[in-house]
């Protein structure tokens, strides 16, 4: 793969306008990171899967192009364009075949084999996960902590952060291992759930799970994207770790209903994982998208605490919401 340019000051936000890829550009993260790319005065082309989709971001003021990563003569058409990529596109799994792995590391490999060749990117920004660092008893985890993913979709996102690694020229890759997102509208607040009574989650609530409000997502997403800092990874989350049950009662105490409630006092654990399984299996076969599976089991149980000074002192970042029940405050009453 060519060199990429090394970037210069005039390639600083402050100094000059670049040209941004954003696959995934009409998620739940991708629209509104579009926005603040298109009024901080850069030009955006999304990559979205089909044409409604592709107006949400057109909506913005970007250009984008239908079609999936693996369609490489539509991605790279956009990609001779960019200056910088944003990698936003993976998820947890899908209907039928649509594995994390599929979706994760398959997606990161059609990524690098579409930038081949192409000198003028400076920068490709990957959005890992905290999936990646496994449970850890509630214990600290920095950036230099090795990865011990206890999830199909944890060990899909290190694979895809090698894929790049391998393929992105020394200093072009920054990856941003993320904390699960809320705000207005994410399913993670379950607040619809919550206000209908109907909020059951597994473990005990006990555990510390990472999260960050979308506009803490989205400011640092661009502070590392324009950075001067070259071959980075940062941990992106709120600055005060937060115990599942806590945060679930914020959403509660917005929202009435009753309180999010833990089946795992009253369900053995290993019948638990047999039933997730059998219940992804049927779902993907029926081309549905399982949302009861022993991955998200081991997600909702794992227990780790995200240290987010590394971004803190290297881009200054700040965060309108720095701790979980605020953000939410904030989240359901806009």
């Amino acid at each position: 793969m060519t060199p990429m340019k090394a970037e210069t000051p005039e390639a600083c936000p402050s100094m000059a306008k670049a040209h941004v890829f954003v696959t995934g550009a009409n998620g739940r993260i991708g629209l509104p990171l579009v926005q603040r790319l298109v009024r901080e005065g850069h030009t955006v082309t999304g990559l979205a899967r089909d044409a409604s989709k592709a107006e949400s971001v057109r909506a913005m003021g970007a250009d984008c192009v239908v079609g999936s990563l693996s369609d490489r003569d539509v991605v790279r058409a956009a990609l001779m364009q960019a200056s910088h990529v944003i990698h936003l596109a993976g998820g947890l799994r899908g209907p039928k075949d649509e594995t994390p792995d599929a979706m994760n590391r398959r997606t990161a490999e059609d990524l690098v084999k579409a930038m081949t060749g192409i000198d003028t990117i400076q920068r490709v920004v990957f959005t890992s996960s905290v999936a990646i660092y496994g449970d850890r008893s509630g214990l600290w985890v920095d950036e230099d902590s090795p990865p011990l993913p206890n999830t199909n979709y944890g060990h899909s996102k290190v694979d895809a952060e090698a894929v790049l690694r391998e393929g992105v020229p020394e200093g072009g890759l920054s990856i941003v291992r993320l904390a699960a997102v809320y705000g207005n509208g994410f399913p993670w607040l379950m607040a619809e759930r919550i206000r209908d009574g109907k909020g059951w989650l597994p473990g005990e609530g006990q555990n510390f799970v990472p999260t960050i409000h979308i506009e803490d997502a989205i400011e640092g997403l661009n502070r590392i994207t324009f950075s001067k800092h070259r071959g980075t990874c940062y941990n992106l989350a709120d600055q005060d770790p937060v115990l599942l049950r806590d945060f679930y009662a914020a959403v509660h105490q917005c929202v009435g209903g009753k309180p999010m409630r833990f089946w795992s006092t009253w369900i053995p654990s290993q019948l638990q994982h047999r039933l997730a399984f059998s219940n992804e299996r049927w779902m993907a076969r029926m081309g549905r998208t399982p949302r009861f599976t022993s991955d998200n089991l081991r997600l909702f149980t794992a227990s780790v605490r995200l240290q987010v000074t590394k971004i803190a002192d290297d881009l200054d970042m700040t965060w309108n919401h720095p701790s979980a029940p605020d953000g939410v405050r904030a989240a359901l009453q806009s």
